[in-house]
């Protein structure tokens, strides 16, 4: 039973280096995540910037035909009128 004694304060304690170490890795970790997630939150932002002048330009569009829909149609005066619609002779069609 002759075993080295174990300093347990030694042991049990990280070395300066690997806390420091660790330290900035998680820091590094962090600030990546955060680059990654402003980068994301940029796009998203420009796609939702792009599909909502999309829809605008989509509703002013059926606005305007809607509005064309809504105007009455120009109408030629001499084929609705009665007299002239009795003038009109019908063609001769043979049906067979």
């Amino acid at each position: 039973m002759n075993r080295p004694t174990v300093n347990r304060m030694q042991s049990a304690v990280l070395p300066l280096r690997q806390v420091l170490f660790l330290g900035m890795a998680v820091l590094l970790t962090l600030a990546a995540g955060q680059f990654y997630y402003s980068l994301q939150t940029a796009k998203l932002a420009q796609q939702v910037a792009a599909q909502t002048a999309l829809l605008t330009q989509m509703k002013a569009s059926r606005a305007s035909t809607l509005v064309r829909a809504a105007e009455p149609l120009p109408t030629q005066a001499n084929a609705t009128t009665p007299a002239v619609l009795e003038t009109v002779t019908p063609q001769e069609r043979w049906v067979f």
